[in-house]
């Protein structure tokens, strides 16, 4: 039998040091990929300039959608979450954390908070000022964001 229908033998000590050495740049480069999808435009236009306080809520496993269409970035259930009387934190697990700077929307950066139903289940929109993608919520943080929303406008309304 000729060596040319063979392929090159690797021993199993050379595969698992190779692909040592390359999975993390191709996950790096996913997760930039990724990043540059939505992110990262949301983080320039609010930025975390420190953590959460520890008073805040924490949501962790949250599902999130950046922008809303088929090709937008989804973080399903990797995304960690915080509520305070100034806004809301975005940041992602650690493993996507790489090119993911933590996101602070300030409350007065919130222009709407809606409910979509879908054919299955619902999302909760959140609107941001300026020119960035909408923020789509899917379980509980996205609810209580709409339960801060309709708090605020009730008492509005109330005044």
């Amino acid at each position: 039998m000729s060596a040319a229908g063979q392929g090159l033998p690797v021993s199993p000590e050379l595969f698992a040091a190779l692909f040592l050495l390359v999975f993390p740049f191709f996950w790096l480069a996913i997760i930039a990929l990724v990043a540059n999808q939505g992110w990262r435009k949301v983080a320039r236009a609010y930025p975390a300039t420190s953590d959460p306080p520890y008073s805040a809520r924490r949501w962790r496993f949250v599902s999130l959608n950046i922008g809303g269409s088929l090709r937008s970035p989804n973080y399903a259930s990797s995304v960690q979450g915080w509520t305070s009387e100034s806004g809301f934190w975005l940041r992602p697990f650690l493993l996507f954390r790489p090119f993911h700077p933590t996101i602070h929307v300030p409350w007065t950066g919130v222009e709407s908070v809606e409910r979509e139903r879908r054919l299955v289940g619902e999302r909760v929109r959140v609107k941001l000022a300026g020119e960035v993608p909408d923020l789509l919520f899917v379980g509980a943080l996205g609810h209580a964001l709409l339960e801060r929303q309709r708090d605020k406008t009730g008492s509005a309304k109330g005044q």
